[in-house]
């Protein structure tokens, strides 16, 4: 049983198949949000691909979305990017039940970005490889309540992580410097016990409240750093991948605020 095969095997209740050519079928979809309401209804076209997987796009003749756009991860060939790695072969039941509610929210986060013109925060996803350096960094964040000012950095441009980062080396694997500022913004309390506290640099406390510490005297030195070099990793893939988008001369279709190939295209 192939990867197409598998899918059409464990259809879900808001997919219904149109057309089986067996190398590639027609579906209309009409995927429900958690209130239960249809966010709307699309005609999909699903190919198996020489590699063993699927891909997914509009069906033929119809445009409810721009043909190419990076940051409603939609590819130069017209394809969906509905989650890292969702090209790959699917081989068991619970991987093919996961591509179909992947297709859901993307679905879910189209209507989303084409009413307020940015992808949802939950679903920020880095493009091509920089996605692996965010994966591991919300990881890193998560036990320290970092997740959301992390995704913000990234997808909203606010917050320490928009910022300016520590140098790092020319290989992106060690910070330089530790005696500069912590860019998250802990500082030292003016008490008694000179206690540190760890918050992010645009946390709602005055200059009164305490004293900037260096990056070596943060508490959460090691996984700061992790973060911040990672981050360094993920802009420099991001960037690449975005060359390689503007090589084939994609205009900004002008749906989203923070579109990297808006400037290019004006």
């Amino acid at each position: 049983m192939n990867s197409l095969e598998l899918l059409l095997k464990h259809t879900p209740s808001w997919v219904q198949l149109v057309r089986n050519r067996k190398v590639s079928v027609q579906v209309s979809c009409a995927p429900r949000k958690a209130s239960g309401l249809i966010a709307g209804h699309y005609l999909l076209k699903l190919s198996l691909l020489r590699g063993g997987g699927v891909s997914v796009a509009e069906g033929e003749g119809v445009s409810s979305f721009p043909k190419s756009c990076p940051e409603r991860h939609i590819n130069p060939d017209a394809t969906f990017c509905i989650s890292y790695g969702s090209t790959e072969p699917l081989i068991e039941e619970h991987a093919a039940i996961a591509w179909w509610e992947y297709l859901r929210m993307f679905l879910l986060h189209q209507e989303y970005a084409q009413k307020y013109g940015v992808w949802p925060l939950e679903g920020g996803l880095s493009h091509g490889e920089a996605a692996r350096f965010q994966e591991k960094m919300e990881e890193l964040a998560a036990p320290l309540g970092w997740k959301e000012e992390i995704l913000v950095g990234m997808f909203r441009s606010k917050g320490w992580l928009a910022n300016s980062l520590p140098k790092a080396s020319q290989r992106l694997d060690r910070l330089l410097n530790s005696r500069t500022p912590c860019p998250r913004g802990c500082i030292r309390q003016a008490d008694s016990n000179r206690s540190i506290v760890c918050r992010p640099a645009d946390a709602d406390l005055s200059a009164a409240d305490g004293k900037p510490i260096l990056r070596a005297e943060c508490p959460n030195r090691s996984t700061l750093e992790r973060i911040s070099l990672l981050e360094h990793r993920r802009r420099k893939a991001q960037n690449n991948f975005i060359k390689e988008i503007r090589k084939d001369a994609r205009v900004c279709c002008g749906t989203m605020k923070y579109c990297p190939l808006a400037k290019t295209s004006s």
